[in-house]
Protein backbone atom coordinates (compact mmCIF):
# COMPACT_ATOMS: atom_id res chain seq x y z
CA UNK A 1 0.00 0.00 0.00
CA UNK A 2 2.63 2.60 1.26
CA UNK A 3 4.81 1.23 -2.30
CA UNK A 4 1.76 2.09 -4.26
CA UNK A 5 1.46 5.56 -2.84
CA UNK A 6 4.96 6.49 -3.12
CA UNK A 7 4.90 5.65 -6.62
CA UNK A 8 1.34 7.54 -7.35
CA UNK A 9 3.35 10.62 -5.76
CA UNK A 10 6.15 10.02 -8.08
CA UNK A 11 3.96 9.86 -10.76
CA UNK A 12 2.50 13.11 -10.25
CA UNK A 13 5.68 15.06 -9.07
CA UNK A 14 6.78 14.13 -12.68
CA UNK A 15 3.49 15.13 -14.68
CA UNK A 16 3.69 18.43 -12.82
CA UNK A 17 6.94 18.89 -13.25
CA UNK A 18 6.88 18.47 -17.24
CA UNK A 19 4.39 21.36 -16.85
CA UNK A 20 6.28 23.79 -14.95
CA UNK A 21 8.90 22.80 -18.23
CA UNK A 22 11.82 22.87 -15.92
CA UNK A 23 14.92 23.61 -18.20
CA UNK A 24 12.75 24.91 -21.18
CA UNK A 25 12.36 28.60 -22.03
CA UNK A 26 9.28 29.80 -20.54
CA UNK A 27 6.08 30.16 -22.58
CA UNK A 28 3.06 30.71 -21.33
CA UNK A 29 1.50 26.90 -22.36
CA UNK A 30 3.34 23.77 -23.10
CA UNK A 31 2.14 20.37 -24.53
CA UNK A 32 1.42 19.03 -21.35
CA UNK A 33 -0.32 22.05 -20.21
CA UNK A 34 -2.12 21.74 -23.09
CA UNK A 35 -3.07 18.20 -22.83
CA UNK A 36 -4.56 18.86 -19.18
CA UNK A 37 -6.90 21.88 -20.36
CA UNK A 38 -7.91 19.92 -23.47
CA UNK A 39 -8.97 16.97 -20.75
CA UNK A 40 -10.96 19.44 -18.38
CA UNK A 41 -12.72 20.63 -21.51
CA UNK A 42 -13.57 17.23 -22.14
CA UNK A 43 -14.34 15.27 -19.48
CA UNK A 44 -15.85 18.81 -17.59
CA UNK A 45 -14.17 18.16 -14.12
CA UNK A 46 -10.75 18.07 -12.89
CA UNK A 47 -11.45 14.25 -11.37
CA UNK A 48 -12.50 13.32 -14.35
CA UNK A 49 -9.26 14.75 -16.62
CA UNK A 50 -7.33 12.92 -14.07
CA UNK A 51 -8.69 9.28 -14.56
CA UNK A 52 -8.19 10.60 -18.28
CA UNK A 53 -4.99 11.16 -17.88
CA UNK A 54 -3.84 8.31 -14.81
CA UNK A 55 -2.94 10.91 -12.41
CA UNK A 56 -4.43 12.26 -9.20
CA UNK A 57 -6.79 15.34 -9.03
CA UNK A 58 -4.38 17.34 -6.77
CA UNK A 59 -1.74 16.88 -9.86
CA UNK A 60 -4.49 18.51 -12.50
CA UNK A 61 -5.68 21.14 -10.30
CA UNK A 62 -1.90 22.42 -10.13
CA UNK A 63 -0.88 22.36 -13.43
CA UNK A 64 -4.08 23.96 -13.85
CA UNK A 65 -3.19 26.42 -11.34
CA UNK A 66 0.14 26.83 -12.95
CA UNK A 67 -1.72 27.03 -16.33
CA UNK A 68 -4.18 29.79 -15.42
CA UNK A 69 -1.17 31.97 -13.77
CA UNK A 70 0.86 32.00 -16.65
CA UNK A 71 -1.19 32.78 -18.90
CA UNK A 72 -2.96 35.42 -16.40
CA UNK A 73 -6.66 34.83 -16.97
CA UNK A 74 -8.88 32.06 -16.11
CA UNK A 75 -9.63 29.40 -18.35
CA UNK A 76 -12.69 28.23 -15.89
CA UNK A 77 -14.85 30.10 -12.98
CA UNK A 78 -16.03 27.33 -9.94
CA UNK A 79 -19.50 26.91 -9.65
CA UNK A 80 -19.62 24.88 -6.77
CA UNK A 81 -19.01 20.97 -8.16
CA UNK A 82 -18.31 22.04 -12.05
CA UNK A 83 -15.87 24.57 -13.91
CA UNK A 84 -17.38 26.24 -16.03
CA UNK A 85 -15.23 27.17 -19.51
CA UNK A 86 -14.53 30.75 -20.01
CA UNK A 87 -15.15 32.71 -23.25
CA UNK A 88 -11.46 32.61 -23.68
CA UNK A 89 -11.24 29.12 -23.19
CA UNK A 90 -13.59 28.23 -25.26
CA UNK A 91 -11.64 29.89 -28.20
CA UNK A 92 -8.71 28.47 -27.01
CA UNK A 93 -9.86 24.80 -27.27
CA UNK A 94 -11.24 25.55 -30.51
CA UNK A 95 -7.49 25.69 -31.68
CA UNK A 96 -6.47 22.85 -28.93
CA UNK A 97 -8.86 20.30 -31.23
CA UNK A 98 -7.16 21.56 -34.29
CA UNK A 99 -4.06 20.42 -32.98
CA UNK A 100 -5.22 17.05 -31.84
CA UNK A 101 -6.92 15.91 -35.94
CA UNK A 102 -3.08 17.05 -36.88
CA UNK A 103 -1.97 14.66 -34.34
CA UNK A 104 -4.50 12.39 -35.12
CA UNK A 105 -3.44 12.62 -38.83
CA UNK A 106 0.07 11.61 -38.08
CA UNK A 107 -0.72 9.18 -36.22
CA UNK A 108 -2.95 7.40 -38.87
CA UNK A 109 -0.80 8.25 -41.58
CA UNK A 110 2.43 6.90 -39.25
CA UNK A 111 0.37 3.57 -39.12
CA UNK A 112 -0.65 3.38 -42.90
CA UNK A 113 3.17 4.07 -43.63
CA UNK A 114 3.85 1.02 -41.49
CA UNK A 115 1.91 -1.10 -43.73
CA UNK A 116 3.90 -0.64 -46.12
CA UNK A 117 1.76 1.64 -48.61
CA UNK A 118 -1.68 0.50 -47.82
CA UNK A 119 -3.84 3.43 -46.91
CA UNK A 120 -7.82 4.71 -46.27
CA UNK A 121 -10.39 6.22 -46.95
CA UNK A 122 -13.16 8.18 -45.30
CA UNK A 123 -16.58 7.97 -47.15
CA UNK A 124 -19.83 10.14 -45.85
CA UNK A 125 -22.84 9.73 -47.97
CA UNK A 126 -26.51 10.46 -47.58
CA UNK A 127 -28.28 7.39 -47.03
CA UNK A 128 -30.33 8.17 -50.63
CA UNK A 129 -27.06 7.01 -52.29
CA UNK A 130 -25.81 4.58 -49.64
CA UNK A 131 -28.22 1.74 -50.82
CA UNK A 132 -26.67 0.94 -54.46
CA UNK A 133 -24.53 4.16 -55.69
CA UNK A 134 -21.71 4.02 -53.17
CA UNK A 135 -21.49 0.37 -52.51
CA UNK A 136 -21.32 0.05 -56.48
CA UNK A 137 -18.29 2.72 -56.52
CA UNK A 138 -16.83 1.00 -53.46
CA UNK A 139 -16.92 -2.37 -55.02
CA UNK A 140 -14.72 -1.09 -58.26
CA UNK A 141 -12.74 0.85 -55.95
CA UNK A 142 -12.05 -2.04 -53.38
CA UNK A 143 -10.91 -4.07 -56.30
CA UNK A 144 -8.03 -2.02 -57.84
CA UNK A 145 -7.17 -0.99 -54.21
CA UNK A 146 -7.22 -4.05 -51.93
CA UNK A 147 -5.14 -3.08 -49.36
CA UNK A 148 -6.70 -0.28 -48.70
CA UNK A 149 -8.95 -0.24 -45.52
CA UNK A 150 -12.55 2.01 -46.15
CA UNK A 151 -14.88 3.47 -43.47
CA UNK A 152 -17.90 4.57 -44.51
CA UNK A 153 -20.63 6.08 -42.71
CA UNK A 154 -24.42 7.42 -43.73
CA UNK A 155 -24.80 10.89 -42.23
CA UNK A 156 -27.47 13.60 -42.40
CA UNK A 157 -27.41 16.65 -44.34
CA UNK A 158 -26.93 18.65 -41.27
CA UNK A 159 -23.76 16.29 -40.32
CA UNK A 160 -21.76 16.66 -43.70
CA UNK A 161 -19.91 19.75 -42.11
CA UNK A 162 -19.03 18.84 -38.90
CA UNK A 163 -17.61 15.33 -40.45
CA UNK A 164 -15.38 17.36 -42.21
CA UNK A 165 -14.62 19.94 -39.90
CA UNK A 166 -13.26 17.32 -37.56
CA UNK A 167 -11.57 15.50 -39.91
CA UNK A 168 -13.19 12.52 -39.83
CA UNK A 169 -14.34 12.33 -43.86
CA UNK A 170 -12.07 12.28 -46.58
CA UNK A 171 -15.15 12.84 -49.27
CA UNK A 172 -18.85 12.58 -49.31
CA UNK A 173 -21.62 11.82 -51.88
CA UNK A 174 -24.97 14.48 -50.83
CA UNK A 175 -28.07 15.32 -53.08
CA UNK A 176 -27.57 18.61 -51.76
CA UNK A 177 -24.19 21.13 -52.04
CA UNK A 178 -24.09 22.26 -48.65
CA UNK A 179 -23.34 26.05 -48.02
CA UNK A 180 -19.96 26.26 -46.15
CA UNK A 181 -17.34 28.38 -46.35
CA UNK A 182 -14.96 25.55 -45.49
CA UNK A 183 -16.20 22.89 -48.27
CA UNK A 184 -16.63 22.68 -51.74
CA UNK A 185 -19.48 20.81 -53.81
CA UNK A 186 -18.44 19.63 -57.19
CA UNK A 187 -21.57 17.82 -59.57
CA UNK A 188 -21.04 14.56 -60.52
CA UNK A 189 -24.47 13.90 -62.22
CA UNK A 190 -28.63 13.50 -61.67
CA UNK A 191 -31.05 11.37 -60.74
CA UNK A 192 -34.70 11.45 -60.27
CA UNK A 193 -37.24 11.61 -57.62
CA UNK A 194 -39.54 8.93 -58.01
CA UNK A 195 -42.89 6.72 -56.60
CA UNK A 196 -42.63 3.54 -54.61
CA UNK A 197 -46.20 1.56 -54.24
CA UNK A 198 -47.45 -1.84 -53.95
CA UNK A 199 -49.47 -2.71 -56.96
CA UNK A 200 -52.19 -2.25 -55.86
CA UNK A 201 -52.09 1.44 -54.59
CA UNK A 202 -55.10 2.91 -56.04
CA UNK A 203 -52.40 5.05 -58.15
CA UNK A 204 -50.51 1.92 -59.36
CA UNK A 205 -52.26 1.97 -62.44
CA UNK A 206 -51.37 5.12 -63.83
CA UNK A 207 -47.75 4.87 -65.65
CA UNK A 208 -46.92 8.52 -64.87
CA UNK A 209 -48.25 10.19 -61.25
CA UNK A 210 -48.89 14.09 -61.57
CA UNK A 211 -48.83 16.45 -58.48
CA UNK A 212 -53.07 15.98 -57.96
CA UNK A 213 -52.30 12.94 -57.95
CA UNK A 214 -50.20 12.58 -55.15
CA UNK A 215 -51.57 15.05 -53.18
CA UNK A 216 -54.89 13.04 -53.32
CA UNK A 217 -53.29 9.69 -51.83
CA UNK A 218 -51.32 9.04 -48.88
CA UNK A 219 -48.28 9.33 -48.99
CA UNK A 220 -44.87 9.39 -47.19
CA UNK A 221 -42.95 12.60 -46.16
CA UNK A 222 -40.15 13.66 -44.53
CA UNK A 223 -38.40 16.49 -42.07
CA UNK A 224 -38.58 19.91 -44.09
CA UNK A 225 -35.31 20.67 -43.79
CA UNK A 226 -34.02 17.53 -44.59
CA UNK A 227 -32.96 16.84 -48.52
CA UNK A 228 -35.65 14.81 -49.41
CA UNK A 229 -38.37 17.21 -47.76
CA UNK A 230 -36.92 20.27 -49.23
CA UNK A 231 -37.47 18.18 -52.67
CA UNK A 232 -40.59 17.15 -51.89
CA UNK A 233 -42.17 20.91 -50.28
CA UNK A 234 -41.00 21.74 -54.44
CA UNK A 235 -42.92 19.51 -55.70
CA UNK A 236 -46.27 19.38 -53.88
CA UNK A 237 -46.05 22.66 -52.20
CA UNK A 238 -44.96 23.64 -48.40
CA UNK A 239 -48.46 22.92 -47.24
CA UNK A 240 -49.18 19.76 -48.89
CA UNK A 241 -45.68 18.77 -48.04
CA UNK A 242 -46.32 19.31 -44.51
CA UNK A 243 -49.67 17.25 -44.66
CA UNK A 244 -48.19 13.74 -44.52
CA UNK A 245 -49.45 11.45 -42.50
CA UNK A 246 -46.36 9.32 -41.95
CA UNK A 247 -42.98 11.42 -41.40
CA UNK A 248 -39.81 9.43 -41.68
CA UNK A 249 -35.92 10.21 -41.68
CA UNK A 250 -34.33 8.08 -44.09
CA UNK A 251 -35.58 6.66 -47.38
CA UNK A 252 -34.38 3.09 -46.30
CA UNK A 253 -37.49 3.43 -43.66
CA UNK A 254 -39.70 5.05 -46.06
CA UNK A 255 -39.35 2.16 -48.60
CA UNK A 256 -40.36 0.11 -46.08
CA UNK A 257 -43.35 1.81 -44.70
CA UNK A 258 -44.13 1.84 -48.28
CA UNK A 259 -44.24 -1.62 -48.30
CA UNK A 260 -46.56 -2.11 -45.36
CA UNK A 261 -48.88 -0.13 -47.19
CA UNK A 262 -48.49 3.02 -45.30
CA UNK A 263 -48.68 5.13 -48.01
CA UNK A 264 -46.61 5.69 -51.59
CA UNK A 265 -43.21 6.76 -50.98
CA UNK A 266 -41.53 9.58 -52.77
CA UNK A 267 -37.66 8.43 -53.21
CA UNK A 268 -34.50 8.60 -55.32
CA UNK A 269 -33.67 6.03 -58.32
CA UNK A 270 -30.60 4.90 -56.61
CA UNK A 271 -32.07 4.85 -53.25
CA UNK A 272 -34.39 2.06 -54.98
CA UNK A 273 -32.72 -1.82 -54.72
CA UNK A 274 -31.50 -3.52 -57.39
CA UNK A 275 -34.54 -5.67 -57.46
CA UNK A 276 -37.96 -4.50 -56.46
CA UNK A 277 -39.44 -6.44 -53.50
CA UNK A 278 -42.67 -8.45 -53.86
CA UNK A 279 -45.54 -6.63 -55.10
CA UNK A 280 -43.97 -3.64 -55.30
CA UNK A 281 -44.21 -1.08 -58.17
CA UNK A 282 -42.13 1.97 -59.90
CA UNK A 283 -43.74 4.94 -61.20
CA UNK A 284 -42.61 8.89 -62.77
CA UNK A 285 -43.29 11.82 -61.62
CA UNK A 286 -44.36 14.56 -63.78
CA UNK A 287 -43.25 17.04 -63.18
CA UNK A 288 -39.65 15.88 -63.44
CA UNK A 289 -37.52 16.53 -60.14
CA UNK A 290 -34.00 16.32 -60.69
CA UNK A 291 -32.02 15.36 -57.99
CA UNK A 292 -28.02 16.59 -57.42
CA UNK A 293 -25.34 14.22 -57.09
CA UNK A 294 -22.45 15.79 -55.35
CA UNK A 295 -19.00 15.45 -54.02
CA UNK A 296 -18.32 16.72 -50.87
CA UNK A 297 -14.72 17.74 -49.56
CA UNK A 298 -13.32 20.51 -47.84
CA UNK A 299 -11.17 23.52 -49.52
CA UNK A 300 -8.61 24.23 -46.14
CA UNK A 301 -6.83 20.59 -48.15
CA UNK A 302 -6.30 18.86 -51.49
CA UNK A 303 -8.49 16.50 -51.64
CA UNK A 304 -6.54 12.75 -50.94
CA UNK A 305 -5.42 10.66 -53.78
CA UNK A 306 -7.74 7.90 -52.80
CA UNK A 307 -10.58 10.27 -52.71
CA UNK A 308 -9.81 11.47 -56.20
CA UNK A 309 -9.97 7.48 -57.38
CA UNK A 310 -12.92 6.24 -55.47
CA UNK A 311 -14.84 9.99 -57.33
CA UNK A 312 -13.78 8.39 -60.40
CA UNK A 313 -15.48 5.16 -59.59
CA UNK A 314 -18.86 6.97 -59.21
CA UNK A 315 -18.22 8.60 -62.05
CA UNK A 316 -18.23 5.52 -64.14
CA UNK A 317 -20.77 3.75 -62.01
CA UNK A 318 -22.70 7.04 -63.02
CA UNK A 319 -21.43 6.89 -67.00
CA UNK A 320 -22.69 2.61 -66.96
CA UNK A 321 -26.28 3.59 -65.16
CA UNK A 322 -26.56 6.72 -67.98
CA UNK A 323 -25.18 4.32 -70.89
Amino acid sequence: MGSGSGSRRAEDESFVSQAEGAGEPRSPLNLRQIEVFRAIMVAGSVSGAGRMLHVSQPAISRVLALTESRLGFKLFERQRTRLVPTPEAQRLFGEVEGLYRGIRRVNDLAVNLARSGTGSLRVVTSASYAQRLVPLALQRFAQSHPNVQIDCRNVTYDEVAARFLTGDADVGISMLAPVHANLQATPLGQDQLVCLMPGDHPLAGQPVLSVDALRSSPWIGYPPGAPLGQLVSGLLGAEAAASAQVIVHSPVTAIAFAQQGLGAALVVRWSLPPTLPPGMVVRAIEPATPVGIWAISSNLAPLPVLATRFLAAVGQILQAENG
